[in-house]
């Protein structure tokens, strides 16, 4: 309890010292300009009311008044209630300390014009201050308010700026990695006339990887230029079909999207990059438990979902590192609007789940 009491007074240290001065100079000036100073009694009871008063008028009447309509009708009503039932109670405090032998009523509080006057001096003189109290709570609340508003646009257009740099960053490390595009095409076209002549499934190999190649050095990363997905759909097939002749075994994998999939434009090489980590750190040997993509755009979202056996066997270095690259990319791309994530379902199960909230979405083609 001691404890509770000493934290409290701690908070209200301000309160306290600032109530404790006013008492003790506005007692000792009144006190020696009348030439005689009262009961402490009577001192106490009297400033607890005042008190009340002071705090009830600013914390309920004032800041619960200002929050509805016609605030001003409803102040200057509960004003005149609380100016009422403070002459009231003071005029009871006064007769019991008073110690009369007349009986108290309300008549009395009126005839007795001395000290009628004197309560209503005493609580307007409270009251004021409360008002006084009250706009220097709502000036703190305010500028506290407009301080939190700029601290977060502060930090908004520093996130905005690094945002910016980790594009330029991005954007000169797309353009220092890539090579002379007609150079790798017609060195990938030439070998694709001299290696089919002799294995077809390495001339087809070259052109798939021709394909692929092309698709990733000609995408953009603006949103007015995103690929539809139609066109990156068509390159996971080639990304199989390269895996299948590079391994030399069948590998079973369930694609599913619907129609309304196709024309939406999206980020280029996500999908890729889901395809291709399944293909690397994945067992797609059963056909009773084969990998899976699917793609599916419905209630205003759209929604990305790999699943796949674990392959033990495969070092996993490297997968978190293009989980993260993806989700870095998106981030770029699309802000808060997407939730990813990369789990273990169980011991032997790996999911991948992606989902792009859509509205506000420019570019989508919705």
């Amino acid at each position: 309890m001691t404890k509770k009491i000493f934290e409290w007074s701690k908070t209200q240290r301000i309160h306290l010292i600032g109530w404790s001065l006013f008492i003790f100079f506005e007692i000792t000036l009144i006190g020696l300009a009348a030439g005689a100073f009262g009961k402490p009694l009577n001192y106490l009871l009297h400033y607890v009311l005042n008190i009340i008063l002071f705090y009830t008028n600013a914390h309920l009447v004032l800041a619960k008044s200002f929050k509805k309509t016609n605030s001003w009708t409803r102040v200057c009503f509960l004003m005149l209630i609380q100016i009422g039932l403070y002459i009231f109670l003071r005029s009871i405090l006064n007769y019991i300390l008073s110690d009369s032998s007349k009986e108290f009523n309300v008549v009395t509080i009126v005839e007795n014009y001395r000290s009628f006057f004197q309560s209503l001096w005493r609580g307007l003189f409270f009251i004021g201050l409360s008002c006084f109290y009250y706009l220097f709570i709502e000036y703190k609340e305010e500028r506290t308010k407009r301080e939190k508003a700029e601290k977060q646009e502060y930090l908004n257009n520093i996130r905005t700026k690094e945002m910016e740099n980790e594009l330029n960053v991005a954007q000169y490390e797309y353009l220092r990695a890539q090579i002379n595009p007609h150079l790798l095409f017609n060195t990938l076209s030439f070998l694709y006339d001299s290696v089919r002549k002799f294995n077809e499934d390495a001339g087809q190999a070259v052109l798939n990887l021709a394909d692929l190649m092309r698709f990733s050095l000609e995408t953009r990363e603006s949103p007015e230029e995103f690929p539809r997905l139609e066109e990156e759909i068509n390159q996971i097939h080639n990304l199989i079909s390269l895996n299948k002749i590079r391994k030399n075994q069948h590998q079973y994998i369930d694609l599913s999207f619907s129609e309304e999939v196709k024309n939406f434009r999206f980020i280029p090489l996500v999908i890729i990059t889901l395809m291709e980590n399944m293909l690397k750190h994945g067992n797609l040997k059963k056909p009773d438990q084969p990998g899976s993509l699917n793609i599916n755009l419905s209630d205003g979202e759209l929604s990305i979902k790999t699943t796949n056996l674990i392959n033990t066997k495969i070092h996993q270095s490297g997968f978190n590192k293009g989980m993260e690259n993806i989700r870095k990319r998106l981030s770029l791309a699309y802000s808060d609007k997407f939730t990813f994530s990369y789990e273990k379902r169980d011991e032997i199960h790996y999911d991948v789940t992606l989902v792009l909230r859509l509205y506000n979405l420019p570019n989508t083609n919705l």
